[in-house]
């Protein structure tokens, strides 16, 4: 892999791609939970220097949330190692800099970024070691004092192995890899020396039986769907409030704070 990333600039008046992978309403639903969740485990603190560890919401649909994570921030950065992923990204109503580079390998030197947040972008991964070895860089290039947020999917959720056996023979855009359950993920930051602020489980529509359900609302509805899909995922947000939400949740999610250097 390059030991340096190359910037790809955005085109000013790009227009917005439409979600091509996710339901429009069910998208900005992700992206709504993901970003309640994430500023909720913002610390008090002022931030100046955000890193996203992937482009994908940003360049395929209404899930995107690098421009409104910390609008005050000075500088925002978002890595891909897709190139044409990176060309796509776009920030409505913001700016950032989009880096083609590999997240085991960043091009950053230590601590550079007072917030790190990685939405679902570590569990892709073939190799199993790949995984610890993203996690290290990330919190190499995190400042002492920073914040790190990592969201995986969740392993205990029942539907995750269908899935990544779906995914795995091209019926998806994309392909799920190794993953760590959230034991497991705050266990490998707790090694590393980093201290758990938070651990969650989000979206809870179970999503191989609910993408079918919502083409099928779609299909039948049209426009006048969008009503309707709403109200199922919020009757689906209902089960992260009961005591099995670790089985329903798509995705665990994990915050945790660099110590301050003494």
């Amino acid at each position: 892999m390059p030991p340096h990333g190359r910037l790809v600039p955005l085109q000013p008046g790009q227009a917005p791609s439409r979600s091509w992978y996710l339901d429009p309403v069910v998208a900005q639903q992700k992206g709504a939970v993901f970003l309640s969740w994430i500023r909720r485990s913002l610390p008090s603190a002022s931030l100046d220097s955000i890193l996203k560890t992937d482009l994908f919401e940003e360049a395929n649909g209404q899930d995107r949330i690098l421009h409104a994570l910390v609008p005050q921030a000075r500088r925002k950065v978002g890595i891909d190692i897709d190139e044409p992923t990176v060309h796509q990204a776009h920030a409505p109503g913001g700016e950032f800099l989009s880096l083609c580079t590999d997240v085991r390998s960043l091009p950053f030197p230590d601590g550079a970024f007072d917030l790190i947040v990685s939405t679902s972008t570590l569990d892709h991964f073939e190799v199993a070691a790949d995984l610890p070895r993203a996690l290290h860089e990330l919190i190499r290039v995190l400042r002492p004092g920073g914040t790190l947020l990592v969201i995986l999917d969740n392993p205990l959720n029942p539907l995750y192995h269908p899935l990544k056996w779906i995914t795995r023979r091209g019926l998806s855009p994309f392909r799920l890899g190794h993953t760590l359950s959230a034991r497991a993920l705050t266990a490998e930051l707790r090694a590393a020396g980093l201290r758990i602020h938070s651990t969650a489980y989000l979206i809870h529509n179970p999503r191989l039986l609910s993408t079918a359900l919502f083409l099928g609302v779609r299909t039948l509805l049209g426009r006048h769907a969008s009503p309707v899909i709403g109200a199922l995922l919020a009757l689906f947000e209902l089960l992260g409030h009961l005591p099995t939400r670790c089985f329903t949740g798509c995705f665990s999610a994990v915050a945790a704070r660099k110590p301050n250097a003494d």
